[in-house]
């Protein structure tokens, strides 16, 4: 939004996005649990049903969005978070024919109706574990013998500044490892930002696979840069 905008437009852009989404969520939860009753769920299982259509697709939509190119497991959100919409648009559409009286409950939708809760839950663990860092390269392990990177110097800070369009190879330092690039540095402190965690020296650290000392260069170089 330009600072042409309308207060009451900026007002209803901000408030109206979560609006909508409960607005929505309420919207589907009659059919959802009306589906999961003619597929058989009782017992008050039935009231979950919206959770595990439509909360898994925003789920899913929201982690698909979070995860930059090159993190791992971004194609699988993307697949999940469609996979997910899928679910919640044809429970939501054979639900209500099923009460308009067009199609019956058979064999095939109560098979299809009570596989969702496990391919739900599979894919939200799927993304749980799979690492949300960039592939960088950096497989090495700091030891307490001194292997550890050369100090940047600004004349490399400001070369690698000048190369963050297109990354250069990961170069090499005094005991012939790889050092991430500046970029990539700076991909990692955007995925640590995008979930949730704040970007400190022992974050790097853990992100690069690497000890607090060096993950504390890495930070110095992203706050030069």
């Amino acid at each position: 939004m330009n600072m042409n905008t309308p207060l009451y437009a900026k007002v209803a852009a901000i408030a109206g996005r979560p609006l909508v989404l409960l607005a929505a969520l309420l919207m589907s939860a009659p059919a959802e649990i009306s589906l999961a009753r003619t597929a058989g769920f009782s017992g008050g299982t039935e009231y979950l049903a919206p959770f595990v259509l439509s909360l898994y697709a925003v789920c899913a939509a929201v982690i698909a969005a979070t995860r930059q190119k090159g993190v791992r497991g971004r194609l699988s959100s993307i697949v999940g978070a469609a996979t997910a919409l899928g679910f919640a648009l044809s429970a939501q559409v054979v639900a209500h024919l099923i009460a308009a009286g067009y199609v019956t409950s058979g064999p095939w939708l109560v098979a299809a109706v009570s596989s969702v809760p496990s391919i739900a839950a599979a894919h939200l663990l799927h993304l749980a574990v799979v690492p949300k860092t960039p592939a960088v390269g950096v497989t090495h392990d700091e030891t307490e013998f001194g292997n550890e990177e050369d100090p940047v110097n600004d004349s490399e800070t400001a070369e690698e500044e000048s190369k963050a369009i297109a990354p250069a190879a990961p170069r090499k330092g005094a005991q012939g490892r790889s050092r991430p690039t500046l970029q990539a540095i700076r991909d990692a402190a955007q995925n640590l930002d995008a979930t949730g965690q704040k970007v400190t020296a022992k974050a790097l650290a853990a992100a690069f696979s690497v000890s607090e000392r060096t993950g504390a260069r890495y930070l110095s170089r992203l706050t030069a840069a």
